[in-house]
């Protein structure tokens, strides 16, 4: 048997509205952006959580009953054309600038500063919100961000890897977003290589046609607020070599390896995240 991916998004949505979290849509530009919202029960400040390419909102609820303990608020934004952000028929994909500009948005909606917490891409937008907006945000914990540079065969692989449009391409991107596939992602690996294939995941493949110079060190440096990369060590989709560019440029960063983790590593070493993410809520 076969079943829908759509399934599985589903009992994500469930959760966080079991949660306490209210759903609604944020109007970015021409797109609209989603998110999830509740109070916490902590006294940590705000935070606001940032999906990768391809992702969704439910990839971070392995920690987010954690982050809800810690903190005043909690925020998941789904960009546009991922999770509840769908695309109207017809519509153009977003660009990586204009997802950039909806997480500006919903962390103005916040009200006061708060803690960008962004997986993949979702970590690289937060980078680069923290520089652009440092008034806005109070700090960043990037989990496998991208960002450092990427090039040549670095570049090849994540091409290949999000190519998707077949069963088996999305069987393949499993093995390299995990150190421990699903047993069960077999069952949802023919919708999963549409979804690799779909129009918001390839216009953001679209614009990696080139080889990536990543944020510009000055940019990097320019970071004030605390940042802390989390970076599972057995990541097949970006190269481990991020990890000394992260450690060379942040001028006020701390990197640590996150062991037996593949791109991430929230999922697969969830409590170890979560525990680490509180320490710097409590921290910041």
């Amino acid at each position: 048997m076969i079943l829908p991916l759509s399934a599985v998004w589903l009992l994500g949505h469930a959760t966080y509205r079991a949660l306490g979290f209210r759903s609604r849509r944020l109007r970015a530009g021409e797109h609209d952006a989603h998110l999830y919202e509740r109070e916490g029960q902590g006294k940590g400040p705000p935070v606001l959580l940032v999906h990768g390419m391809g992702g969704n909102a439910a990839g971070f609820l392995p920690i987010v009953r954690a982050v809800l303990r810690a903190s005043r608020r909690v925020v998941a934004i789904e960009l546009p054309g991922h999770g509840r952000a769908r695309l109207a028929k017809g519509q153009r994909p977003a660009t990586m600038r204009e997802c950039g500009a909806a997480v500006a948005l919903a962390l103005g909606e916040i009200g006061e500063p708060a803690v960008l917490v962004g997986s993949s891409l979702g970590g690289a937008i937060s980078l680069y919100t923290a520089a652009a907006l440092p008034r806005s945000v109070r700090g960043v914990v990037g989990l496998n961000p991208a960002g450092a540079p990427l090039a040549g065969a670095d570049r090849a692989a994540v091409l290949l890897a999000f190519k998707g449009g077949s069963a088996q391409a999305a069987l393949e991107m499993n093995r390299r977003l995990y150190l421990r596939p699903p047993r069960l992602g077999w069952l949802f690996a023919r919708d999963l290589g549409r979804h690799w294939a779909s129009a918001p995941v390839q216009k953001f493949v679209s614009e990696m046609g080139e080889d990536l110079p990543g944020i510009d060190p000055k940019l990097l440096g320019s970071i004030e607020k605390p940042v802390l990369i989390l970076w599972g060590d057995q990541d097949r989709i970006l190269p481990l070599s991020s990890v000394d560019y992260f450690r060379a440029h942040l001028r006020n960063g701390a990197v640590e390896l996150v062991p037996s983790s593949g791109h991430l590593p929230m999922v697969e070493q969830r409590r170890q995240v979560a525990g680490r993410i509180v320490r710097f809520l409590e921290e910041v």
